[in-house]
């Protein structure tokens, strides 16, 4: 968010402001699992919020209290991330699956003094309320308005780890933004502008989707949440209510492009297709340029440390195919292990600088140090290359290459390459323990429906156009789902500890 000044206002303020000025026009849109829909205008909305809100008050303590949300996507996620707000709290919005015993050492870690759950996940633990629960308790709150506080910080975000429970992160500055200019020039460079009709099809118990959701909301955007991600259902949307804001992720893309064969959709409100969160495939990206055009098409690579940001068009991308972008507002550097730069071509780690020096995400726990260079430049794992012309090239995660036979192989290099297969609808590949290689390569693969088997052969003579030999798969585990969260992403580890794969280690 940006610096405190005389034109920001709290995310409450100017939910207020919008009721008054729009009234009963469309401000929720809930496309419910089961098929129904939901509509909210503004002033039912802003009620609601403030029911909420006193609700949260009376359970927590007060400004800066933190409050969990396990909440799947729904009326109930938005207007309690807003009334938490409000109510001048912090909210820390987490996997509504999450085991019981991780949720408690999440709130003990954050201080949270309530958390908001699915309906049966409350028990006998004093500080979880359930979704019924919080809904029958707000009919029953005050109708009169709350009046809007400004928390500080505004939340507490999650790092997508591969192993662990998650580090916990905060912005200090105050919860507080300009309408007109949320996340500065930034949200402007993805083709997001104020009045949107925005597509929610990430599940917001995690950073991006609520980020893009509620500043929607803050910018007047009419936002259409789909309680579950439906890929063909997500098409029609776009059409029937004239989405021209949409942020999806690679894996969504591939559901999508998939869904096409049979809907026909025109895309003739779409202004802005912008995805995120992991390494696109270069077929895959062309595919969806080809479908909508270039000027389209956004792309952003970033982190919940807010480390900086890299940021491409369309257009920029068909120059420099695989690229996630040149730095933006940022400054980045790609050094070897003993912290020299490297030339153009050359794969390290990357190293980012913003130029902004408001704000900032910190650790929550003093123990967690975000590793950085003598200049102040900081690495949060990641691997890549820059080309002459300063586009930045990811490389996979530090942690994920899998070292087989000496040669660094990056995981997903070989599941772009593998998941262009006809029969392979989803892939995660993982190294496990071989006598022979120390690590092998291990592609754990999603089938398409009605196409058939796949061979180990197959894979390995599919991938040899775009594959060094080393990098081709030396085995495999077919299954029926693969663990990604609500966002798209995929835990290696949740990957490596599945008894099928486990079992294929020697």
């Amino acid at each position: 968010m940006m610096a405190e000044d005389a034109k920001a206002m709290s995310f409450g303020e100017r939910l207020r402001q919008l009721a008054t000025q729009r009234g009963d026009r469309p401000a929720l849109t809930i496309l419910e699992a089961g098929g129904g829909v939901q509509t909210i205008g503004w002033a039912e909305l802003n009620r609601l919020v403030d029911r909420l809100a006193h609700v949260i008050a009376g359970h927590a303590a007060g400004k800066g209290t933190v409050v969990g949300i396990g909440l799947h996507n729904g009326l109930a996620h938005v207007a309690t991330v807003l009334a938490t707000w409000r109510a001048g709290c912090t909210t820390l919005v987490f996997d509504p699956g999450t085991p019981i015993e991780q949720m408690i050492l999440l709130f003990d870690r954050a201080g949270a003094a309530l958390a908001i759950v699915e309906d049966g996940q409350a028990g006998a633990e004093p500080r979880l309320v359930d979704r019924a629960a919080l809904m029958a308790a707000a009919q029953a709150a005050p109708e009169t308005p709350f009046a809007d506080r400004v928390p500080r910080p505004g939340k507490i975000m999650m790092t997508g780890g591969s192993t662990g429970l998650p580090k916990l992160m905060a912005d200090d500055l105050p919860w507080k933004s300009v309408p007109g200019a949320a996340w500065g020039n930034v949200a402007r460079a993805l083709g997001f502008r104020p009045d949107q009709v925005q597509l929610v099809c990430g599940a917001m118990s995690h950073n991006a989707p609520l980020t893009w959701a509620q500043l929607g909301l803050f910018e007047g955007h009419h936002l259409v949440v789909m309680e579950r991600f439906d890929a063909s259902r997500a098409l029609r949307a776009i059409d029937e209510y004239g989405v021209q804001f949409v942020m999806v992720v690679p894996t969504m893309m591939v559901r999508l492009l998939d869904a096409l064969k049979d809907i026909d959709v025109t895309f003739a409100t779409l202004e802005a297709f912008y995805h995120t969160a992991a390494v696109c495939p270069i077929w895959l990206k062309h595919a969806w340029i080809d479908r909508l055009g270039a000027s389209r098409v956004f792309e952003m690579y970033g982190s919940g440390e807010n480390v900086g940001q890299t940021i491409i068009t369309g257009d920029e991308w068909l120059a420099h195919p695989g690229s996630v972008g040149r730095s933006f507002e940022t400054d980045v550097r790609v050094l070897d292990a003993d912290g020299k730069p490297l030339p153009e071509g050359e794969i390290g780690e990357l190293f980012m600088k913003r130029w902004s020096t408001a704000g900032g995400t910190r650790f929550l726990d003093p123990a967690h140090v975000a590793r950085s260079d003598p200049d102040g430049f900081v690495c949060v794992g990641d691997l890549a290359w820059l080309d002459g012309d300063g586009y930045v090239y990811l490389a996979g995660r530090r942690d994920d290459a899998i070292n087989s036979g000496g040669i660094k192989i990056h995981p997903e290099k070989v599941e772009a390459a593998l998941l262009s297969h006809p029969a392979v609808r989803d892939v995660v590949v993982v190294g496990v323990s071989d006598r022979e290689w120390g690590q092998r390569v291990h592609a754990v693969i999603e089938l398409r429906a009605g196409i058939g088997d796949v061979t180990l052969d197959d894979l390995r003579h599919h991938g040899r156009v775009q594959l060094a030999a080393a990098e081709l798969p030396k085995s495999m585990t077919v299954v029926e789902r693969l663990p990604r969260d609500g966002f798209g992403k995929v835990r290696r580890r949740a990957v490596r500890d599945l008894p099928a794969v486990a079992q294929a280690a020697n």
